[in-house]
């Protein structure tokens, strides 16, 4: 055993220095030097008998300078504090920075290999739910990224194929690229940054329309596009669902399945066709025989799909809504889609109080009108902003059906 060996051995046979010499070693790694102070106010007093007799004198407080000098007049004088601390610990001493550096270093080496391999991974890799997946599981995080990776070389595909599919094809697995899975969060985040557009993660229909502009469908049949009224056609020709009906003035919830196929669609009758918020509504107004499209809230991709073949076909898109924060919102979002083809309809100020508004808006609610950008909007946002009062479109059924019948 040579001196260092011996000199841990001693202050580990009494367990009095126990606590002093772990509270040492904080303070090197910290300062990354022999300095600072450990004080002994919350040591026990059989712990400051032990210390006291190495110093030889009561001691309120032990800097390690003085550690270092009172070691130097024992037998273990040829021993160093850092020396000492690593035999006691039996592990190299290494300060918080050169920690953190060396942490550092490794984290850019992983990701450097890795985005060696996968170039989309630089533009993706700072992105919050990577590190935290980096700082518990690596390992999981590199073989999600590795699977991301073989699905981007098969993307876009050439004809659409639903993502459970496409996953097992992959993967092995149905739901390996799931969007609450690892590497569905890793394909997903892959494709914002390498497919041309603005695509907002946090959004359904924004996920919908990204994975479906590289052929992927997340849903195809529980995904629809409630519509009257309208007529559609196929490469094969008129679209006899859609056409029975027109001849029934039935309610057609049309799947994105079928709503994929088509190529063109149109009014029935006119070049309108009259878009509502809610089920009531275009309920009611189904009896008025018009050509009619309900989003039931947002817009999901059939319906978005929907829409863009009418307004493709030169029909204008009469949008009506709630009057709250969230209406307002996805009128504008609709007006900035539809942009020439989109008519808003029945969204004036004298429409809102016509809505008789009387649910409060709390402040959380209201803040949501500051992204409402569309010019035609601003009046009805200040007098909501004003009010502090939401009006619903049931409210002005008897003016929706007065302009469908004029």
């Amino acid at each position: 055993m040579n001196r260092a060996e011996e000199a841990a051995a001693f202050f580990r046979s009494e367990p009095g220095f126990r606590r002093l010499f772990v509270e040492m070693k904080r303070k090197y790694e910290s300062l990354g030097r022999v300095g600072g102070v450990v004080s002994l106010a919350s040591f026990s007093e059989n712990e400051r008998e032990v210390i006291a007799a190495f110093f030889g004198r009561d001691v309120s407080r032990v800097s390690l300078p003085a550690f270092e000098q009172q070691l130097e007049r024992t037998r273990f004088a040829c021993v160093g504090l850092i020396e000492l601390l690593e035999r006691y610990f039996g592990e190299p001493l290494v300060p918080k920075k050169e920690q953190r550096q060396a942490v550092e270093k490794e984290r850019e080496r992983f990701f450097g290999h890795l985005a060696h391999e996968h170039p989309w991974l630089e533009d993706i890799c700072g992105q919050r739910f990577i590190q935290a997946a980096y700082e518990a599981n690596r390992e999981e995080l590199a073989a999600a990224i590795r699977l991301a990776g073989a699905a981007l070389r098969r993307l876009p595909l050439g004809s659409y194929e639903r993502l459970p599919l496409f996953a097992q094809r992959i993967a092995g697995d149905p739901h390996a690229f799931d969007l609450s899975t690892l590497p569905g969060k890793v394909l997903l985040s892959a494709l914002q940054a390498t497919v041309p557009g603005e695509w907002d993660v946090t959004s359904v229909e924004s996920v919908n329309e990204l994975l479906q502009s590289v052929g992927l469908l997340r849903e195809d049949i529980l995904n629809f596009a409630t519509c009257a009224n309208l007529l559609a056609e196929t490469k094969k020709g008129p679209h006899p669902v859609f056409t029975a009906a027109v001849e029934a003035n039935s309610a057609l919830n049309a799947p994105l399945r079928d709503v994929l196929s088509l190529i063109r669609a149109y009014p029935a009758n006119g070049g309108i066709v009259y878009v509502v918020e809610n089920a009531g509504v275009f309920s009611t107004l189904l009896d008025t025989h018009a050509p009619l499209v309900c989003t039931n809230g947002q817009m999901n991709l059939a319906t978005m799909r929907l829409l863009d073949l009418l307004a493709a076909s030169g029909a204008k898109l009469h949008y009506s809504g709630d009057f709250d924060p969230e209406g307002l919102k996805m009128a504008d979002r609709f007006l900035e889609r539809y942009s020439s083809a989109a008519v808003l309809w029945r969204y004036s100020v004298d429409d809102y109080f016509a809505a008789t508004p009387s649910v409060h808006l709390p402040a959380e609610r209201l803040a949501k009108l500051a992204s409402v950008a569309s010019a035609p909007l601003q009046p009805v946002k200040e007098a909501m902003a004003k009010t502090e009062k939401a009006g619903y479109q049931e409210a002005i059924i008897g003016r929706l059906l007065r302009d469908i019948k004029s």
